[in-house]
């Protein structure tokens, strides 16, 4: 990687040109990707047509120690709120504990820290991936008639997220007699990792009916090993998380069964305004909880693939 990419990698400063009087908001969180730049944009867009200074920095998913570090810089410099997608899930109670001493409004969004309340200005805006995992898997049981084998990808450890989508499809697993779970690995949210390993579970024999994936990169990338030997698609049902561009011109082609939409852009939107309304000491639900749509070819993806 170039010096200037990875410059970019470990913190990349961007600051809306406002008047010094201006509500600063930090956000803190990871590089984009594929299932977070639309998070990314609604944070951005938001916050400028709220007229708030931005400043965002960015830290690799398991890199707590810089995240917290950024968050001190922040909290030094006298931001008005913090807005949060944790790198690490060990990142979180130092960044809370400080942004409660420092009485600065904190919002996470997208990532649970597994923290059941938390005092003082502390938000959290996200979707329920447990929600997400058992629709998905319930969707998939269905079109099972109940009955089958089926693999788990799941993604990054340091993603509780994704730890709960798994955790909601097997829980569903459970209430069917006729799932069994074949294979299980982590791709860490990487389409070429999750196309590798299926590749691997095919080559070792390992029969399966239905692959269920925590995000649609690792979906996705099952499918493409699912073409690369010579299956057809659709012979196999795959299920993925986040209604991504990709994945669905993938439920268009028919090589994903189910995606769950999770509206990230509105995440985006809701956690500025929440973080104003902290600002202005004004009362907040402190779950602000985004809804897991079902998708699948029998429902319209019009309006998930803008």
């Amino acid at each position: 990687m170039s010096r200037i990419g990875s410059a970019a990698l470990v913190l990349a400063l961007t600051i809306c040109a406002r008047p010094a009087s201006a509500t600063t908001i930090a956000i803190l969180t990871i590089p984009p990707t594929a299932q977070t730049r639309l998070l990314h944009d609604g944070l951005e867009e938001h916050a400028r047509a709220r007229n708030v200074a931005v400043h965002v920095a960015y830290a690799r998913e398991g890199a707590g120690d810089q995240q917290v570090g950024q968050a001190r810089r922040f909290i030094a410099e006298k931001v008005d709120a913090l807005v949060v997608m944790p790198s690490d899930p060990s990142a979180g109670a130092v960044i809370t504990r400080l942004a409660q001493e420092a009485d600065i409004p904190l919002v996470y969004i997208n990532n649970w820290l597994g923290a059941d309340w938390s005092a003082g200005r502390v938000v959290f805006v996200m979707p329920n991936d447990l929600v997400a995992g058992r629709l998905q898997m319930r969707k998939l049981a269905q079109m099972l008639n109940g009955v089958g084998r089926v693999a788990l990808i799941g993604g990054h450890a340091s993603h509780p997220g994704s730890a709960l989508r798994t955790r909601g499809a097997k829980e569903v697993m459970a209430e069917f007699a006729g799932l069994r779970l074949v294979a299980e690995t982590s791709a860490n949210g990487d389409r070429l990792t999750a196309r590798s390993a299926v590749i691997g579970w095919f080559a070792r024999g390992v029969r399966i009916d239905a692959i269920a994936a925590t995000n649609d990169e690792m979906a996705i990338g099952a499918a493409e090993a699912i073409a690369a030997v010579g299956l057809p698609a659709g012979r196999i049902l795959i299920g993925g998380v986040d209604a991504t561009a990709d994945g669905m011109q993938a439920m268009q082609d028919k090589r994903l069964a189910v995606t769950i939409y999770q509206d990230a852009a509105t995440q985006g939107r809701r956690a500025i305004d929440d973080a104003l309304a902290l600002i202005r000491h004004e009362p907040v639900q402190q779950y602000d909880w985004m809804p897991s749509e079902l998708i699948t070819d029998r429902i319209s993806t019009t309006h998930f693939s803008r």
